[in-house]
Order: structure tokens, then sequence, then C-alpha cells
């Protein structure tokens, strides 16, 4: 379905007993590259691509899971050549994030979801659905994880009481919030052999947030998969790796 505020439409998922008046927890996921399209019925199914939607379309979602889910679809741009030169060189998504960063995210011209995009969901969505103001929730992997950094980046801990990102480059985000990257609690997974976006990306925002005073910032967890390319969402969102996000997420409530 199409809103103003996702003009590409998105992916709901309503947990069995939603509308008894309780609240839900609120799961906002955050679609790779391959996820964007223009909002039509047809693309619309390339929000199956990964992630929390594709275990839903697959049946593999448990019923007993209490979130709302919503995948807002982002409009995939024509070819920019600003960004041509990441075709060149190795972990060429990093490249894109990073000059998407700097160009500070221009309509029309993103490969990724940009922070006023998700703030603008986000309100939508606090909006229009019975769900727990302190129990919001981003997680995204690849474009949607990056996305999902810039956003704590620009908007910090309003609306957002945590994040998992997979697969992401949170390294623009650092140098852009330092500390205040902190003030949401993060669990970053990435593959150490992930040739598009690079590990560091996760590691080194990692590193440097392990550092920063708590409070006021927020423990972070890095979590890597020796010997896992770009795909490190798959058995992340399965929890066939024995890390269970849902869990972690439910545990925190903020902001």
């Amino acid at each position: 379905m199409g809103e103003a505020d996702a003009p590409a439409g998105y992916y709901e998922y309503l947990p069995p007993g939603y509308g008894d008046g309780t609240p839900r927890p609120l799961m906002i996921f955050l679609h790779g590259f391959g996820g964007n399209g223009d909002g039509s019925a047809s693309q619309l199914d390339n929000l199956f691509d990964g992630g929390p939607p594709q275990l839903m379309h697959d049946g593999r979602w448990p019923a007993d899971r209490p979130f709302v889910v919503l995948a807002p679809q982002h409009p995939a741009p024509p070819d920019d050549p600003a960004y041509a030169s990441c075709e060149q060189g190795t972990h060429a998504a990093s490249c894109v994030m990073k000059i998407q960063h700097e160009l500070g995210h221009p309509a029309g011209r993103t490969l990724c979801a940009t922070p006023a995009e998700v703030e603008r969901f986000l309100t939508y969505a606090l909006g229009h659905y019975k769900v727990d103001p302190e129990r919001v929730y981003l997680t995204g992997l690849s474009c949607g994880a990056y996305a999902a950094y810039e956003y704590v980046a620009a908007y910090g801990p309003a609306k957002v009481a945590a994040v998992v990102a997979i697969a992401g480059d949170a390294r623009p985000a650092w140098a852009a919030a330092q500390c205040r990257l902190g003030t949401v609690p993060i669990w970053a997974f990435h593959g150490d052999a992930d040739d598009t976006v690079a590990p560091a990306g996760s590691t080194e925002p990692a590193a440097n947030l392990a550092k920063c005073p708590v409070p006021p910032g927020r423990p972070v967890k890095l979590t890597t998969y020796p010997g896992v390319g770009h795909d490190a969402w798959t058995r992340t969102f399965d929890l066939s790796a024995g890390n269970d996000i849902y869990a972690w997420l439910l545990d925190i409530t903020g902001p």
C-alpha cells in the first residue's frame, strides 16, 4: 500500500490479536538495494528479498512474536553519475553509502533510504498503528542497515529504542555524530568476508562507540561471522546463528 509518508508503498504485518487495545512493539524493517521499487504490486514483492518480510512470506515467522512489522519501500532512482566511480573498486556499496552521505541524501538521488524518509515513516506509523512508543525498533540489511545508522546520527533516540543493523556501513554516521551515534543501543552484524560492504563499516564504528562514555551512550554489540560474505542477514533474522535479536530488542525500552 502507498501513503504520503511512504509513497513507494510498504509491507505490513500485524501479529495475532492486534486490535484488542493492547499496544504492540513496532519493528521497522529497512530493506537492502534489491528491495527498491516503485510501490507497484509487482515491485513490492522485492521486499521479500530478505529479512522478516521474507520469513513471513515463506511461513517461517512465529505467530508468538508480538511485533507489528512495517517495511517501507525505497523508490529506486535513475542512474546517477555521482556514483559512477564506485563501480571501479572493491566494496562498491560502501562507496555508494559514503557518497550518498556526502551529497546530503538528496531527494530522488539516493540508492538507500534517507534519514528524513525514515523519520516521516516512523511518524506515520506511530500515528496510524496501535503500538507502544517506548518499544519502537529499527532493523535493516545492507542499504537498510546504513539507513538505520544515518537515521540515528540525524535524529537520535527520540523515537527509536534500539537498532539491529546487518552488513551496513556506519562510518559516515560515526563521522557525523561521533558518540551521539551511541545514544541508541545498537547490535551490529557483519560477515568478515563481505566484499560488497566493507566489514570495517561495522567493526570500526563499534570499536569507537565502545570507547564512548556510558551513559549518556548505550552499550554497543558487534557480531562478526567468520568466512561469511555480504549475506550476514539470513542467519541472523532466522536465528540459525544462535543470536536472538528479537528477544534482545524486546528487553529494551526507550527513548
